[in-house]
């Protein structure tokens, strides 16, 4: 019986620390969209732009590259 109630302890334990770590890769994803959202906002303004100078479209095709990044990474911690 006492080996029942350890392995019934150690399962609570396991499962408040997943509950915990849940909550903060979460938030964690929270806060990564909301800069996203901005980088979005940005990109969108960017681009709209009609210039043909190398710099302002270097510069939006890093934001893009780096927006692309941060989705994937989004993608693969829902997962």
């Amino acid at each position: 019986m006492a080996d029942l109630e350890k392995l019934k302890e150690d399962l609570k334990r396991a499962r408040d620390e997943m509950r915990l770590q849940l909550h903060l890769a979460s938030k964690e994803a929270e806060d990564e969209w909301t800069e996203l959202t901005g980088e979005w906002d940005k990109f969108l303004s960017r681009s709209q732009f009609d210039r043909s100078t190398e710099e302002v479209g270097e510069a939006a095709r890093q934001l893009g590259l780096r927006m692309k990044d941060a989705y994937d990474r989004m993608k693969k911690a829902v997962d």
